[in-house]
């Protein structure tokens, strides 16, 4: 975990001891408060007593009552703000960590990030990244503040009786010392086991309802559900264990602090009897005792989110080594680019001799084949989208501009400069807008209905409720095929990329539309190179286009 709690005190280090200090002020009010309040109790009885025995005596009872009023106050006004300036801390540290953590993945390789699974990415990306709050929640200010307690305690009891403020600050650390080490210790494991069962368990939940319909078609059901309830079952155990170890932590610790109240009890009633220290001082040196021992009976249930907090640091710190490890190809756009297979175990074509594909600027290559003649694991491979461990043996030679390259091509500015229209339409929950602009950032609506009148869905756009501000998805307007079709190419057009491969683009749209919305984005296509995917020469391609052609069948 030291690589996240370095970006955190790297980050945030300013407001972390800003932080620190106000949650400083709150306890130190707290415990104030209650040893002042006890002090004021004792002194006036006694004053009270010493007047009703017929003594006379000067006893000030506005400062003392003033120091209450104000340690009050604090306390209060200092919670208040205390909790409001961490939180918005957390809310801040949540951004560094999430921006930080999906800047370094957008540069891994698409196969790297397709190895893991959706259910796994959902599992890191939310519930290992929000457990990374207990870094501050739970690390970090909890135990800074025991020990700046313990030490402003110390430091206060020594002016009137140093040696027992040695034996209490030693007492105290070892109490606090002895609970966080002893609950990272015992519960380190089984937290870590119990946060890996959770997340097995969120993805057979989450396989079980999205394979619902073929497990009940296979009668397999059932027995599924069966394996989900003994993993639950597992869950429930080992947060047994380490709650019952949690318990018997805490338990020790409050038994070591009512020993140590007992020890100080009678050391002080002694003291007063020897007339050491007066009564007053005897009572709010225990109620100073019972102040900080509130304060670190709280840190066992702090660190019992060590286990898990590890567990999730671990599974997300891979990524940003991998990261480091990776060299970017050379920039786009290039000049030229030429891919040589053999013998690769989808492209049949390949088997029987090498297949070469060579990409000029500004040129429109067409593949074409029959289906399933390797037409889109062709298209994988020019964006570098494939998984390289399963085609090294099959890849000649990849050379940028007369350079070879790594097997390796797609992270870093490769991404950025290729636009890749696969055979899926992605459309997303949200606005029209929303979907177009997609990682964009502020676009006009100019520019948005300049595309929308290209790929011909201007006409319908305008006829929505609320225009550009439609929710379409699951949960909004649901369009065609062919429309959705057409938003996934206009998201493109809004884009600048060098190197566009289409497969299939007009999948869905009648053959006279495909050719008006061709003929709208010639212009656009002749400054970029295109590489499309399709069975044969397209009826929307007019004759008169130069085509490079490469068939695979």
């Amino acid at each position: 975990m030291r690589y996240w709690f370095n970006l955190l005190y790297k980050t945030q280090g300013k407001r972390i001891f800003n932080g620190v200090l106000l949650a400083f002020i709150t306890a130190f009010s707290g415990v104030s408060l209650l040893m002042l309040s006890g002090w004021f109790i004792t002194a006036t009885a006694l004053a009270g007593l010493s007047i009703s025995a017929g003594l006379i005596i000067i006893f000030d009872m506005y400062m003392p009552g003033s120091g209450i009023r104000f340690f009050a106050l604090s306390r209060t006004v200092g919670r208040y703000v205390e909790r409001l300036y961490n939180h918005d801390t957390i809310l801040r540290l949540v951004s560094v960590f999430r921006l930080h953590l999906f800047k370094r993945l957008s540069a891994l390789p698409m196969q790297q990030l397709r190895a893991t699974t959706d259910s796994e990415w959902l599992s890191r990306l939310t519930a290992d990244l929000d457990a990374l709050d207990s870094l501050l929640l739970r690390f970090t200010i909890p135990p800074i503040i025991s020990i700046l307690l313990i030490i402003s305690a110390a430091i206060f009891v020594s002016f009137i009786w140093p040696e027992l403020a040695l034996y209490l600050a030693g007492f105290l650390l070892f109490c606090a010392i002895s609970a966080i080490t002893l609950t990272i210790k015992c519960t380190k494991e089984l937290g870590i086991r119990s946060a890996s069962l959770l997340n097995d368990m969120r993805a057979d939940v989450i396989e079980h309802l999205s394979g619902r319909l073929e497990l009940k078609s296979h009668k397999l059901l059932q027995h599924h559900e069966r394996h989900i309830l003994k993993r639950l079952d597992e869950l429930d155990d080992t947060q047994a264990s380490m709650f019952s170890r949690i318990a018997n932590i805490q338990l020790l610790l409050d038994f070591l602090m009512v020993a140590g109240l007992s020890v100080l009890t009678i050391v002080v009633l002694y003291s007063v009897q020897i007339q050491v220290i007066d009564g007053a001082v005897a009572v709010m040196l225990v109620l100073m005792f019972l102040g900080l021992t509130e304060v670190l009976q709280s840190l066992p249930s702090q660190f019992s989110a060590w286990g898990k907090t590890y567990f999730s640091a671990q599974r997300l710190r891979p990524e940003n080594d991998n990261v480091s490890a990776i060299k970017a190809p050379n920039k786009y756009p290039a000049k030229s680019l030429t891919i040589t297979l053999n013998k690769h175990p989808n492209i049949a074509i390949s088997q029987v001799k090498p297949l070469e594909v060579v990409l000029n600027e500004n040129e429109l290559l067409l593949i074409s084949g029959r289906s399933g003649a390797g037409k889109s694991t062709l298209a994988n491979i020019l964006t570098g989208m494939t998984d390289c461990t399963d085609i090294k043996q099959s890849i000649t030679s990849i050379v940028v501009d007369g350079k070879a390259q790594s097997v390796d091509l797609g992270v870093a500015n490769w991404y950025a400069n290729i636009g890749y229209v696969t055979q899926n339409n992605s459309v997303l929950t949200g606005t029209l807008a929303y979907n177009l602009s997609l990682g964009l950032g502020d676009i006009s609506e100019d520019k948005l209905w300049t595309v929308l009148q290209m790929v011909e869905l201007d006409a319908w756009a305008h006829k929505l409720k609320h225009g550009l501000d439609t929710w379409l998805g699951d949960t909004g307007d649901q369009i065609s095929g062919g429309q959705a079709r057409r938003v996934t190419l206009a998201r493109l057009l809004l884009r600048d990329p060098k190197l566009l491969v289409l497969d299939e683009p007009f999948n869905g749209i009648d053959a006279l539309m495909a050719a008006r919305i061709w003929h709208n984005i010639s212009s656009w296509l002749k400054q970029r190179t295109v590489v499309l995917l399709s069975h044969e020469r397209p009826a929307y391609l007019p004759t008169d286009v130069v085509i490079q052609q490469v068939r695979l069948d």
